[in-house]
């Protein structure tokens, strides 16, 4: 007979060593598909996967600025999930996020002020982007604000607000690229987007562009992100509002009958979110240097897996960003390789088959198996 029980506790140096195995045996499985469908070796593959990340240093710069985004954002939805209030809606709360970061770029670019030639551009950036943080902060709040006080007050389902918000924000950024100002970035097919305020007698430098650290964008975000990663990690362990988030996640009747303001606890965790999510997209847009509606790129559907896989822990979300990002850009390498005669659908094979171990062996840290047999009657 096989009983299926939940276990008590589990070391974390278990719970890393199984989610190693299901790795490695998620590579052998994938090995076997590559020999079966493909005829090609396996190692050709996978090394094509770590060249598309790691082969360079600038491809390492890139992929260090992808896990950051991704882990970002990812920060932003877990106190939210850790409250069981399942907000759906980073992808749309990152996007108003760069779009208040972009506005403020764009508008600025037409004041006197930041058109004066004699104000250098450092003293500009010092001051614009303290505003572009400010007002993308105040946007990711108002979209994570939103879905809070309907939940709170009336009741309404988070996970379709939350879901249909991402949509609103779509929406109001094609708007505002399609017919205010904005279009004059895109290319006359209106395909191709352009830089924000750029003018190549300044270089790598523009007013509102995030400042280059040791001879690259992506170290801002990196640094940035990481205290972010830290100041999370100790505001959900050890402060009381970590507390209470954790109690109402639990059982909001207990969180009530002792004496938490559920609603406020539920609308402050909320509007934290969104202003994660809404510095992320002042990052993406400061960083990138310009605004589309593909800016986010699903990321915030992505962050929602990473945020499971990691137990809200954000530590733990480091390692999973890493892996996610690395298994879908490592694909996204192998189906750029003619030589190899693969598309992107075979990538996303092999991608599925690691993700689906990595998240099977979840089950196996969280319960056990066990077996016994029946005893014999006996007479």
């Amino acid at each position: 007979m096989l009983h299926i029980s939940k276990r008590a506790g589990l070391p974390a140096w278990k719970a890393w060593l199984i989610r190693g195995a299901a790795i490695l045996l998620a590579l052998i499985v994938c090995s076997i598909v590559t020999v079966i469908v493909t005829k090609l070796n396996p190692l050709t593959v996978f090394k094509t996967m770590f060249d598309g990340t790691f082969g360079s240093s600038r491809r390492i710069w890139v992929t260090v600025y992808r896990i950051v985004i991704l882990l970002g954002i990812s920060l932003a939805v877990t106190p939210a999930f850790k409250m069981r209030f399942w907000n759906i809606g980073a992808e749309g709360q990152v996007l108003i996020g760069a779009l208040a970061a972009a506005m403020c770029m764009f508008y600025a670019g037409k004041m006197p002020f930041f058109q004066d030639p004699n104000v250098s551009l450092a003293v500009k950036n010092l001051i614009l982007i303290p505003c572009m943080v400010l007002a993308s902060l105040l946007a990711g709040a108002l979209w994570g604000f939103l879905p809070a006080f309907f939940k709170s007050r009336w009741n309404t389902n988070e996970t379709l607000f939350t879901l249909m918000m991402n949509y609103v924000a779509l929406q109001i950024v094609k708007f505002m690229i399609a017919y205010r100002g904005f279009k004059y970035i895109w290319s006359s097919n209106g395909t191709v987007v352009g830089i924000l305020n750029s003018d190549s007698s300044l270089g790598s430098y523009g007013l509102g562009w995030l400042p280059e650290v040791a001879g690259s964008r992506y170290l801002v975000p990196a640094a940035v992100i990481g205290l972010l990663t830290v100041a999370l990690y100790v505001y959900l362990k050890y402060s009381k509002h970590g507390y209470e988030i954790a109690v109402v996640g639990e059982s909001e009747r207990t969180a009530a009958y002792s004496g938490i303001k559920v609603n406020r606890v539920i609308t402050r965790t909320m509007v934290l979110s969104g202003m994660i999510c809404g510095l992320v997209g002042c990052l993406l847009a400061g960083t990138d240097r310009t605004l589309t509606d593909t800016l986010v790129d699903g990321r915030g559907y992505t962050a929602v897996m990473v945020s499971w896989m990691s137990k809200f822990n954000p530590i733990g979300m480091i390692f999973s960003s890493l892996l996610i990002v690395f298994m879908q850009y490592g694909a996204k390498e192998v189906a750029s390789r003619p030589e190899l005669g693969l598309n992107h659908n075979f990538a996303d094979i092999l991608t599925g088959i690691i993700l689906f171990f990595i998240i099977g062996c979840e089950f196996f840290i969280s319960y056990q198996l066990q077996f016994s047999r029946r005893k014999k009657q006996e007479g």
